[in-house]
């Protein structure tokens, strides 16, 4: 099939209206990079950002009904051309900056110019010309060479028509299977905060003392985490201070995720052999996360070794009563409570320090009860683990499936009069 630049079918420009607020400017919703690129849709509402923009960026910027909006630059040149569908306007709802948005002409179809940009064709057009380094961006003229295919106006109608019904069918799956997984996560969740609070292992209950845990068996005490374990704060790295002489590969905490830790791009920094003892792991310690997910944990395995760990890791070592997987499972309970954030007075970015960490109290009751709860939580695990694995196939599928829908129709690979289903998942 046939295309021509979108330049020839549409009206092409980026905003220049960002998030800030400017006294004596007039307010603005604002349709942002994150609306662009987490809803198909886009609209005035409430849950919109709120910023400011003088009289002519409200005018040249402001949408309407029919336009696409979609990403001009990102940190990963895959993220550039998604876009979304404006279906509802307001004199005050504009496009934001890091984005461009296509106004059809009279002869195109909006829906289908929106579909086209979805198509891989366009997509991989974008990701091509996107330049950069840390950032990756795509020029206005770039941006308006995009390949749309040449296609009559009843038949734009007739594809957009069909993509808007076989592609809701595969979003509402997509939805369905995402809502199973969210509820094997809840249940694991209250199977591991029941874990630690000791649920149906006695009869006889006290208060905890911990506002977000609740009572526990009479008979666990309550103990700090620096009594358990010997917790220890990472290296700090110097750059300037780099020489190589004593290079030791070292975990980050990008490479520490829940239950399990990655190798695979790890970096090199000095830690002289006198400060092995403080700054390496050993099998079986827990490496816990200083920041991001503050309380982020897995066991290191012992793979490779000697391995040292930055600041931004505290390795917990037990001092030989409590096992560190019952630690792990403490953390992934006050994790998903949200006790660590609240405790830091931040809602965004919270960092769980060593002396918090080393004065945080969890119930440690006898090792052979913890090992006993442990195991029963590996085995549910364990149950539903194919299950999991089956629904992220099952997602991975229909979002493959809905991608060639996509491009098969507007391309006219796929005649959408005779059309079947044939939806997977």
């Amino acid at each position: 099939m046939r295309t021509i630049p979108i330049r020839h079918v549409a009206d092409v420009w980026t905003s220049s209206v960002d998030k800030h607020t400017v006294e004596g400017e007039l307010p603005v919703q604002l349709c942002n990079y994150t609306d662009a690129y987490k809803k198909d849709r886009v609209r005035p509402g409430p849950d919109l950002m709120k910023a400011t923009a003088t009289p002519e960026e409200i005018s040249r910027n402001r949408l309407k009904v029919g336009d696409s909006v979609f990403t001009k630059d990102s940190e990963d040149p895959r993220d550039i051309g998604i876009s979304a569908f404006v279906d509802e306007e307001a004199d005050d709802f504009v496009c934001g900056y890091h984005l461009a948005i296509a106004r059809p002409h009279a002869e195109t179809h909006p829906r289908f110019l929106n579909w086209s940009l979805r198509s891989r064709p366009v997509l991989e057009h974008f990701g091509n010309h996107a330049a950069g380094i840390s950032r990756y961006g795509i020029g206005l003229s770039d941006l308006r060479s995009a390949p749309i295919p040449l296609v009559a106006n009843h038949e734009q109608r007739r594809i957009a028509d069909f993509l808007d019904d076989r592609v809701s069918r595969v979003d509402r799956i997509i939805t369905a299977r995402r809502e199973q997984l969210s509820q094997l996560s809840e249940s694991a969740a209250r199977r591991s905060y029941d874990a630690v609070r000791g649920a149906n292992t006695s009869t006889d209950f006290r208060e905890s003392g911990l506002p977000w845990l609740g009572s526990i068996p009479a008979s666990w005490p309550v103990l700090s985490v620096g009594s358990q374990f010997s917790v220890e704060l990472g290296k700090m790295l110097d750059d300037k201070r780099q020489t190589g002489a004593h290079a030791l590969p070292y975990l980050r905490n990008t490479n520490v995720q829940w239950d399990s830790i990655s190798v695979n791009d790890l970096k090199t920094m000095d830690i002289p052999l006198t400060e092995y003892p403080r700054y390496t792991v050993k099998p079986g310690d827990l490496l816990i996360c200083e920041g991001g997910q503050p309380g982020r944990s897995a066991i290191w395995n012992g793979d490779i070794s000697p391995l040292g760990f930055q600041k931004a890791l505290h390795r917990a070592r037990s001092r030989g009563r409590s096992l560190p997987s019952w630690l792990l499972e403490c953390l992934r309970v006050a994790a998903n409570l949200d006790v660590f954030a609240s405790g830091s007075g931040q809602t965004t970015i919270a960092h769980l320090t060593n002396e918090q960490l080393r004065q945080q109290r969890f119930p440690f009751p006898d090792p052979a009860v913890q090992e006993d709860l442990l195991s029963r939580l590996a085995a549910h695990r364990h149950r539903i683990a194919s299950t999991i694995s089956a629904l992220h196939r099952s997602i991975d599928l229909l979002t493959e499936c809905k991608s060639s829908l996509i491009s098969a129709a507007v391309t006219g690979e796929l005649d959408v009069t005779t059309a079947g289903s044939n939806i997977p998942g």
